[in-house]
């Protein structure tokens, strides 16, 4: 690795408070003594990787794992820095930039409304001085047309913050380390790096291929989603008139190449309580709408969110062992949507049973042959059971997609974004869109998962170098109805543009019957540069 990575490992033996420390010098040499001796540190690598593990001697608590390499920061024209969930922003930013969290915002107002949950607020430090810019996972410096790209090879073992401090020129590495006592005599990598350059798609081609990742076979989707629409105030009634007209305009699209998608979003049951549907609402239950979406040759989708649950839902009041605590044993606020929302513990038994059994009730009783599951952080909100947080993740993302049937495509959303690289067809990659473009004023002091159409497309141009070469990028819904929303014109062809070259994703939850000849036209224009752009891809 020719940037000659300095790491930093600083540790103890259970029951002994002193803290050691080994340094592990950019040529591989190890300090420290007596103490890289118990540690039993092991370094691997080339110009391009850094690998370091250890076997130690004795039992060993691993406290800090932190990688630090020197570059011309000074010298780039921008740096990108992937945020930490599929909606936190991720764009090529000035590298003497700020990045604000929530310290803006009343603590009352993070509080009432769980703000800081989504995202990395509970664990990584808000640092908004200039050149002090954070994100996870991977990134890299841009300087004209080449880019000098830096990223883990390991995010299931833990995730990697990258800190950049422009006065020192350097990045940092902060690794996640386990959290759990290791023992002696077992070898544990603690982090794997990785230092490419050339062009953007190269850099990331060889990054990617040197982390082992493959992206599932995943045709790419058009059609329908009920959410940005009615939001959760669906029935069966409204959904089965919206499939009729979402049928007729994608039986007369050339969909060569395509598959035509009907996904069902929130609103059908209590979160939490998927088996258990509005009656009211659907009498029929949402197989019916599977079995309507299947003989209008659509695939049919449906939205859940697996891992936590509302206040008001029967699993909350029935199953208190179910939901995650933290040490203090307050239970584990996962969002302020619905009744109120709560992580569940994914490593309870129970839980993982409850799992298995409705994404198999949805697809095999069902008929559901597409998945959106979303809000999937709650999964790994606190470190527990001797597993941190990229571990709780990488079980969770492997649990769903062990508990569907071959076949069975998955959209996932809320994701802390590196996780679900090669273990999902699909993935969201920006913000929910909105109805406007950019919210209200005061709200765009919120958090960097807030609701926004310009940040939703931004981060879809932004994560754009993702797709295909990790899982098909989602870069949410394209909007061409007039009511209810309020783009300029000017805004409508980003949406456009964007949404119809950058993913293998295009959803719309437009009223498809209502649309007059124009916005069809539009629509089939649409389908055209989609289709396009993914035989480009696929070629």
């Amino acid at each position: 690795m020719s940037l000659g990575p300095i790491v930093r490992i600083a540790y103890h033996v259970p029951g002994i408070e002193r803290r050691r420390q080994v340094v592990i010098a950019g040529n591989g040499a190890a300090t420290g003594g007596n103490d890289a001796r118990e540690l039993g540190v092991i370094v691997r690598g080339n110009d391009e990787v850094r690998r370091v593990a250890v076997c130690p001697e004795v039992p060993v608590i691993i406290d800090e794992v932190v990688t630090t390499m020197s570059v011309a920061l000074a010298d780039a024209d921008a740096i990108y820095l992937n945020g930490y969930n599929s909606w936190t922003d991720s764009v090529e930013r000035p590298v003497d930039g700020r990045m604000w969290g929530l310290t803006r915002v009343p603590g009352s107002v993070v509080e009432k409304y769980a703000l800081d949950s989504s995202g990395d607020y509970r664990f990584v430090k808000e640092d908004p001085r200039p050149g002090h810019q954070h994100g996870f996972g991977y990134g890299y410096l841009r300087q004209g047309d080449e880019v000098l790209l830096f990223g883990s090879l390991d995010e299931n073992s833990g995730f990697t913050l990258i800190r950049e401090d422009l006065e020192a020129g350097t990045l940092t590495f902060d690794k996640e380390p386990p959290a759990c006592v290791l023992p002696a005599g077992r070898e544990r990598e603690l982090i794997a790096l990785a230092v490419t350059g050339g062009s953007l798609e190269d850099a990331v081609n060889r990054w990617v291929a040197l982390a082992g990742i493959h992206p599932m076979p995943a045709r790419p989707v058009v059609g329908y989603c009920s959410w940005y629409r009615h939001y959760a105030d669906i029935d069966e009634a409204t959904l089965l008139a919206d499939l009729g007209g979402a049928a007729e305009v994608l039986a007369g699209a050339n969909l060569d190449g395509l598959d035509p998608v009907f996904q069902v979003d929130d609103g059908f049951a209590k979160v939490g309580d998927w088996l258990e549907y509005d009656r009211d609402r659907f009498p029929g239950g949402p197989a019916v709408l599977a079995r309507a979406a299947k003989e209008s040759r659509l695939v049919p989708g449906l939205w859940l969110a697996p891992y936590m649950c509302e206040r008001d839902s029967r699993l909350y009041d029935e199953h208190p062992e179910w939901l995650l605590r933290n040490e203090r044993g307050d239970l584990v606020v996962a969002g302020s949507n619905w009744s109120g929302a709560f992580a569940l513990d994914i490593c309870n038994e129970e839980v993982r049973a409850h799992v298995r059994q409705v994404l198999r009730t949805v697809t095999e009783e069902w008929g559901f042959k597409l998945l959106k599951l979303d809000f999937l952080y709650a999964a790994c909100l606190e470190p527990h059971d001797g597993l941190n947080r990229g571990e709780l993740m990488a079980r969770g993302v492997d649990l769903l997609r062990e508990s569907v049937p071959e076949g069975t495509r998955l959209l996932l959303c809320g994701v802390p974004l590196t996780s679900a690289f090669g273990k999902c067809e699909y993935c969201r990659v920006g913000q929910d869109v909105g109805l406007d473009w950019d919210d209200m004023p005061q709200r765009r002091l919120l958090h960097r998962e807030r609701v926004s159409t310009r940040l939703s497309l931004a981060n879809a141009r932004g994560r754009a170098h993702l797709d295909g070469r990790v899982f098909r990028c989602d870069p949410d819904v394209l909007i061409l109805r007039e009511e209810g929303v309020t783009f300029t014109a000017s805004q409508r062809v980003e949406m456009f543009v964007t949404d119809t070259s950058s993913g293998g994703v295009m959803l719309t939850s437009d009223d498809m019957g209502a649309w007059d000849e124009t916005q069809l036209t539009r629509y089939h224009e649409a389908i055209n540069r989609f289709r396009a752009y993914n035989l480009a891809k696929s070629t």
